[in-house]
């Protein structure tokens, strides 16, 4: 005979049905986390930081990933990602390399390497257990060579070495740009709830300036807006006084009909650009270097040694142009 207990049944309702209520993760905060995982790649950091910069509609950082990821084709290579190698030229007898030296002034400027490929192929280069070479466009090697000439008699094709571990270095700063990126974005109760962003947050956003790809230092620049951030013009009239001189020679080198017909009018018009900006009362240098790397461009990208026709200083003022300095 049963007892009371066995007739009892226990009704269970059935078990709840978990409709997946548990909170999607946050943007922001999934973002710290992927940036302080050493595991998680700096490319895949990177895609991730687009998605939040696309929601957040911070179009600097939207167009500075993209230049990360793709390459700096067609703008100019950010401070971080130059990095100094060391001058050497090819060993014709016992082959590898050995040391060139040139002039403090001008190995400062040909050693300096600016690296514009999309960051997951420097993140291979980094991974490479061997130095890394870089040889120079042909009329740059020509002046180098002709150095060579000058001091030995004899000359071989010159070149830069640098490490896996620079280029390494590179990769970490652009990992910490991210993650002080997103720091700040928690500090300012920014988080991205649900994988998406409220108006407030928006908004918030907008309120700030962010400077991702011209700052040199691993930390981004914040400012808020109507804040002005002051700019020194470090250029002395020393400076300005190198610039006519290299127009003058520029000049020069056009009367001699050195530069090939298919290049002429495109050189006069960026001589033109120097010579308004070196009259100017105000010059602005950012002008000036922009037209210096496009005549230095020009003057690679044609037949003939136009760099060669330069006297050593202006040579000098011209590389120091190209590369910002």
């Amino acid at each position: 005979m049963g007892t009371q207990k066995d007739n009892i049944k226990i009704l269970v309702d059935p078990p709840v049905q978990q409709h997946h209520r548990s909170k999607m993760a946050a943007l922001v905060p999934e973002l710290v986390n992927m940036a302080s995982e050493p595991h998680i790649s700096t490319a895949d950091l990177l895609r991730k930081a687009l998605v939040v910069a696309r929601r957040l509609a911070v179009q600097e950082l939207v167009t500075w990933i993209n230049s990360e990821l793709n390459g700096y084709n067609d703008s100019e290579v950010p401070e971080y990602r130059k990095v100094v190698g060391q001058l050497h030229a090819e060993n014709p007898y016992r082959g590898g390399t050995v040391p060139f030296i040139v002039p403090q002034e001008i190995a400062e400027i040909v050693t300096l390497i600016p690296l514009a490929q999309p960051l997951p192929e420097l993140q291979q280069l980094a991974k490479s257990d061997t130095l890394l070479l870089r040889y120079f466009p042909a009329d740059m090697e020509q002046i180098l060579m002709n150095m060579m000439m000058e001091g030995s008699g004899s000359a071989t094709r010159p070149l830069v070495k640098f490490t896996p571990i620079q280029i390494g270095g590179v990769v970490d700063r652009v990992r910490s740009r991210i993650l002080d990126w997103a720091l700040d974005l928690e500090d300012r109760g920014i988080i991205g709830e649900g994988m998406s962003f409220t108006l407030e947050e928006k908004q918030a956003v907008q309120e700030q300036h962010y400077h991702f790809g011209n700052v040199s230092g691993s930390q981004i620049q914040i400012s808020s807006n109507g804040s002005t951030q002051a700019q020194t013009n470090t250029n002395s009239g020393h400076d300005l006084e190198a610039v006519k001189g290299l127009i003058d020679a520029l000049g020069a080198i056009l009367e001699r009909g050195v530069v090939p017909d298919d290049a002429v009018d495109e050189m006069r018009a960026e001589l033109a650009t120097l010579k308004a900006q070196a009259a100017s009362p105000k010059p602005k240098w950012e002008i000036i270097k922009a037209t210096a790397r496009t005549i230095k461009t020009i003057a690679e990208g044609v037949a003939g040694n136009i760099l060669g026709e330069l006297a050593k200083p202006h040579v000098v003022t011209l590389l120091a142009l190209a590369a910002g300095a």
